[in-house]
């Protein structure tokens, strides 16, 4: 890669990231996951069963390990196909052991594939896998997907929301985001007895998360709906209807949604007509200004965060990421200087409701509105956190579209995308600065941090083909800014 060249420490120390261990890359390649499986497991290699595909769906660092997570289909003979989910444990090569994980259980080995209690060991990937029965990060799932179940659920949530008199006749529960162990998203379609006024909202939005984030973000929303008469015209958000704490399920009225300024972008960046980029323009100009008037509103809530603790937070990432990959023990550490010397230099700005995760993804367009939401970062900030976070992952969007549309990520492809993307970014900081003040120097940090949160997240997510685009628009933005010496 070209933007590697150079003899700036601060490159020289970044070239680390660039290309991730092949013990580890191997866990993310289905086919050779699937061969292992084929020459480990007797009923598939003893033909009892046919494998036909095999899909990572998850790999994350945790500590020392690796936790996967794999979507197969098997069919017997004369059967019909069935998918199966496996998780387990990717260790790094260097312990003494020769395959990861507790010693096979030998019941275990001697029971039908995938049934309960079944395990597995695949030495030469160095990974222990056994069948997933239910989603432990997430127990409310269920009830949010059986559609009785659910319809349950909703009458009591509207009722307790004030809609008194409704009463559910059917619904329709459908998964629209799912990150298993983390969080889930189900957009529930409601019909309601006749009659029923005021009239219950349809659908109603049910979420579930790992944790506390489902308490976060009724505390935001809760706290801006307070506020309404101060955003709104600008930006809609989502009417909060109840959050139940033992269940860690949130529920919320919907948002009309034609696409997310994320698919927008996408589009524009990769067919790259004037007409698309134009409009994107103009959407980022309008939810700029929707984001000054948010942080106006007076809300208050949460948490505050601040970018000592962002930056310790991004030190603790490459720490666990150095337990098993010990070359990135330093590898970030002259940046990270560099923003931590910026920090102490320019002050940050009062502190504002910020929404924390503030991304292209959580901005909704539909008849020439805008909603934002998943608010469940939420916290107080200041303001460059929104806009320097969403700049980065703007940043992001645009360098990928030149993998999915198969531009080399050299020469004048790359030149003209990161100009644009240049442009693009000052623009929207420009639209923000026509309703409120914020340092350029703040926003800087804040985008320059989270480019590196976004690399270190293709290494602990195991995302093979962010890795470089993600370096090059990093070392871009480094070199622009004046950050990192050389021109690229």
């Amino acid at each position: 890669m070209t933007l590697l060249s150079g003899t700036d420490p601060m490159v020289d120390s970044l070239r680390a990231f660039a290309t991730l261990p092949r013990w580890l890359a191997s866990a993310m390649h289905g086919d050779e996951v699937a061969d292992s499986l084929v020459r480990h497991v007797p009923d598939l290699a003893e033909g009892r069963l046919r494998l036909l595909s095999c899909s990572p769906e998850r790999l994350r660092a945790k500590g020392e390990e690796w936790v996967a997570r794999y979507r197969l289909t098997v069919v017997a003979e004369g059967g019909e196909p069935r998918d199966v989910v496996l998780v387990g444990i990717l260790s790094a090569p260097g312990r003494d052991d020769p395959a990861p994980g507790p010693a096979p259980d030998p019941t275990a080995e001697n029971l039908p594939f995938a049934q309960d209690g079944w395990s597995c060991t695949l030495p030469d990937l160095r990974l222990s896998l056994r069948r997933e029965v239910s989603d432990e990060g997430l127990p409310a799932l269920p009830m949010l997907v059986e559609p009785e179940e659910t319809a349950a659920l909703v009458q009591s949530i509207v009722r307790g929301a004030g809609y008194d008199g409704a009463t559910v006749t059917s619904c329709d529960p459908v998964v629209v985001r799912y990150k298993p162990g983390s969080r889930c998203t189900v957009v529930v379609g409601v019909e309601y007895a006749e009659g029923t006024t005021p009239a219950p909202p349809s659908p109603v939005v049910l979420k579930t998360h790992q944790g506390d984030k489902g308490q976060t973000a009724w505390a935001a929303m809760t706290a801006l709906w307070d506020r309404q008469e101060a955003w709104r015209g600008s930006v809609e958000l989502a009417e909060p209807l109840v959050y139940l704490p033992d269940e860690r399920i949130l529920a919320q009225g919907p948002l009309p949604e034609e696409m997310t300024l994320k698919e927008l972008a996408r589009t524009a960046f990769a067919d790259g007509r004037p007409e698309g980029l134009e409009r994107l323009r103009t959407e980022l100009a309008r939810t700029a200004r929707a984001l000054a008037v948010l942080h106006g509103s007076g809300a208050a809530y949460g948490r505050t965060a601040t970018f000592e603790d962002e930056v310790e937070e991004v030190r603790e990432v490459i720490g666990r990421l150095a337990l098993s990959v010990p070359e990135l023990e330093t590898a970030a550490e002259p940046l990270l200087v560099t923003l931590e010397e910026m920090a102490r230099t320019h002050p940050a700005d009062p502190i504002v409701p910020a929404h924390h995760d503030f991304r292209p993804a959580q901005v909704l367009l539909h008849d020439g509105t805008l909603g934002f939401i998943d608010f469940d970062g939420a916290s107080m900030a200041e303001p460059a956190l929104d806009l320097g976070r969403f700049r980065a992952k703007l940043r992001d969007i645009g360098i990928s579209s030149l993998i999915y549309t198969g531009q080399p990520l050299s020469g004048a492809p790359l030149e003209d995308n990161l100009a644009l993307l240049d442009e693009l970014c000052e623009d929207f900081l420009a639209a923000y600065q026509q309703l409120a003040p914020v340092s350029r120097q703040r926003v800087l940090m804040w985008e320059s941090c989270d480019l590196l949160t976004g690399l270190l997240h293709a290494w602990t997510k195991v995302r093979l083909v962010r890795v470089e685009p993600r370096l090059a628009v990093l070392l871009h933005q480094l070199r622009a800014s004046g950050l990192a010496a050389g021109a690229d």
